[in-house]
């Protein structure tokens, strides 16, 4: 069973993670709330200029919240099954917050919705995805390295 600190451990070693420079700052199993950060980077802009973030790295933000926000209770993690974005507002040269929030845990699937924010609580896009809770974790079930750091 994972705890709070592999997950950090997973969340910050996956090679995408590290490529876009996402952390996990918080993470509590008990009310399935996880907070990750991720800093402004130019790299991650559409248009670097003006600092907008790309909609797929906003959605890569939703994606991995909701999968540790569902995983975490169960101390494992959570293939994504399906997910959504909403995109309210965009995002330009600041660091964005991702809150993930477990809606429902249960014996195949669980949800969790997902807030991206800036540090002061400004709401750019929400999301909410559903998660395995019965499939395996293939990167993890193969050794993958990185996963078990």
């Amino acid at each position: 069973m994972l705890d709070a600190d592999a997950f950090k451990k997973i969340v910050e070693s996956a090679s995408f993670h590290r490529l876009i420079g996402l952390t996990l700052e918080s993470a509590n199993a008990a009310s399935g709330v996880v907070v990750l950060r991720l800093p402004y980077d130019p790299k991650l802009s559409i248009f670097p200029e003006a600092g907008v973030y790309h909609g797929g790295v906003i959605a890569s933000l939703i994606d991995v919240a909701g999968a540790v926000a569902c995983g975490l209770p169960l101390g494992r993690p959570t293939p994504t099954a399906n997910f959504r974005v909403d995109f309210l507002k965009s995002p330009a040269k600041i660091d964005l917050i991702a809150t993930g929030k477990l809606v429902r845990s249960g014996k195949t699937v669980s949800v969790a919705d997902v807030e991206i924010t800036d540090d002061d609580g400004e709401v750019y896009a929400i999301g909410r995805g559903t998660f395995s809770t019965s499939a395996a974790f293939k990167a993890i079930e193969a050794g993958a390295e990185s996963a078990n750091r």
